[in-house]
């Protein structure tokens, strides 16, 4: 799904009008249907008044259509015209009265239109918003942020739900502004799917139709030799976790044999922890507890087998295993993934890039981007897709950047660069040990099935976040285990593109 500027999104509104003749009021209709629809489906049982803020424009318009609509569905709703002297007033007695029903807040203050600082007596609508504990629904985004940047102008309704119209907006995808946004939820409203092609865009939200693809179901004659064979190089003494984490994501997310390739030192609790599906092959580390030169014969041996490398959890940062890191790029016959210790191991030596024979995925949480990139972690989160669109380039690689909104860096053609976000899953409950193994082997899975490196990386971060909804609360407590065992439910969902 494409993701659009301001400009381009006003420029979709024109055009549907006057080529399609298409109303504008047939538009705002459509918006505060498909609004009020979700409304009534998400809270659906439990018993609301709905304090609905409305402004003078477009945006104002769709929460007055959504409030009779919800009126009609039962719900009990007090629309307060912003602009008037008394709204403030109006707002603070509601909210001092007593009543079993819960409120929710249905912002339709201001829209994408908005290019300047909020003034009063909206700015003092939007800090007492702000300072409520109810649900807030925002509508196109929240009332006050920057539809590009995604920063607020000075400040902006923070939303539990945001539902934006036909095409997300590029500042509702940004990492710094997840908290303002919410939970982000596209509705259709008809825009013509011929203006809708012809917008050119960088841009895609990752969505289920956009990964269906992938997600193919098995033919009945499948064996495990067709599903391809993911070895991964991981482990050092002390963390035996990470490499049995990443293996059993892999054989979750469908490889069909998994092998794990971890220093003999830790072959007992690695294969203690990887479980009796995962082959555990010991490499002779010498008794340090990390690869060494004397693991290279063995690595040589596996890799004929394997059809996707995936290398670096909890691999240490040790002189020699540096060597071993070069000489697995050199020789690697085919696709692999970087993360965790390899992605530190490359800083500042990232030249070791350009020996890879086949496409090199790598996965870094924003301090290993840092790394990579000799930045602070402050300027990569300042520019996520500027460096890693910088990175991708220079070194031919897919950058998947981790975070509350994970972008994918990838090459589409020859020259272009096109910029995948997860923004329509995960949740805060994934911030836990161990979750970015697992999506080293879930990339790893995919990468088998053939599908290029952009897709792969594309459809295991969705895959990811979705085992991540399935599995882990937002307030925490789960753990990454978890998301592993969550995997087949998720991929049957997006197998089906729900």
């Amino acid at each position: 799904m494409k993701i659009v500027t301001r400009e381009q999104m006003q420029e979709l509104d024109r055009r549907a009008i006057a080529e399609k003749g298409i109303q504008e009021s047939t538009l705002i209709e459509r918006a505060g249907k498909a609004a009020a629809d979700w409304i009534a489906r998400r809270y659906h049982g439990e018993t609301h008044r709905v304090l609905a803020l409305v402004g003078r424009g477009n945006n104002g318009a769709d929460a007055v259509v959504t409030s009779r609509r919800l009126r009609k569905m039962g719900f009990e709703v007090l629309v307060v015209k912003a602009w008037k002297k008394d709204a403030l007033a109006q707002v603070e007695k509601e909210l001092c009265s007593p009543g079993e029903k819960s409120l929710l807040v249905l912002d339709g203050l201001f829209g994408t239109g908005l290019n300047r600082p909020i003034g009063e007596p909206f700015r003092s609508l939007v800090d007492l918003v702000r300072a409520l504990a109810a649900d807030v629904v925002a509508l196109d985004l929240p009332s006050g942020l920057d539809a590009d940047s995604g920063k607020p102008f000075g400040t902006c309704i923070r939303a539990t739900h945001t539902l934006t119209f036909g095409l997300p907006k590029i500042g509702l995808v940004q990492e710094h502004a997840a908290d303002d946004v919410g939970e982000l939820h596209v509705l259709d409203i008809g825009f013509p799917s011929g203006l809708v092609d012809a917008i050119r865009t960088s841009y895609d939200l990752i969505d289920p139709p956009g990964v269906a693809s992938i997600f193919t179901a098995r033919a009945r004659t499948t064996h495990k030799g067709k599903l391809g064979h993911v070895l991964i190089v991981a482990g050092s003494v002390g963390f035996a976790g990470a490499g049995a984490l990443a293996a059993r994501a892999a054989l979750r997310a469908g490889a069909g044999l998994v092998s794990l390739a971890v220093p003999s030192s830790i072959y007992d609790a690695a294969s203690s922890l990887a479980g009796p599906e995962v082959m555990v092959h010991p490499c002779n580390d010498g008794g340090s507890g990390f690869f060494n030169l004397k693991s290279i014969s063995r690595f040589k041996v596996l890799q004929r087998s394997a059809s996707a490398l995936v290398i670096g959890p909890g691999m240490g940062q040790h002189p020699d295993t540096r060597l071993v890191l070069e000489k697995l790029i050199e020789s690697g016959h085919v696709p692999m993934l970087l993360d965790a210790d390899a992605l530190n191991l490359l800083a500042g030596r990232t030249s070791m890039l350009r020996q890879a024979k086949r496409d090199v995925v790598i996965t870094p949480h924003p301090g290993e981007m840092a790394r990579l990139s000799s930045l602070t972690v402050r300027a990569v989160q300042q520019d996520r897709s500027g460096v890693a669109s910088t990175f991708s380039q220079k070194h031919k690689v897919t950058v998947v950047l981790k975070g509350a909104r994970t972008l994918v860096a990838h090459r589409a053609g020859h020259h272009a660069l096109r910029f995948s976000i997860n923004a329509l899953a995960g949740n805060p409950g994934m911030a836990t040990a161990g979750c970015g193994d697992t999506l080293s082997g879930i990339i790893g899975a995919l990468l088998v099935r053939g599908v290029g490196a952009a897709d792969a990386a594309r459809g295991g971060v969705f895959l990811h976040a979705k085992a991540g909804d399935i599995a882990l609360s937002p307030t925490g407590g789960g753990i990454a285990g978890d998301l592993i065992e969550a995997l087949p439910h998720a991929m049957a969902l997006l197998t089906r593109g729900a």
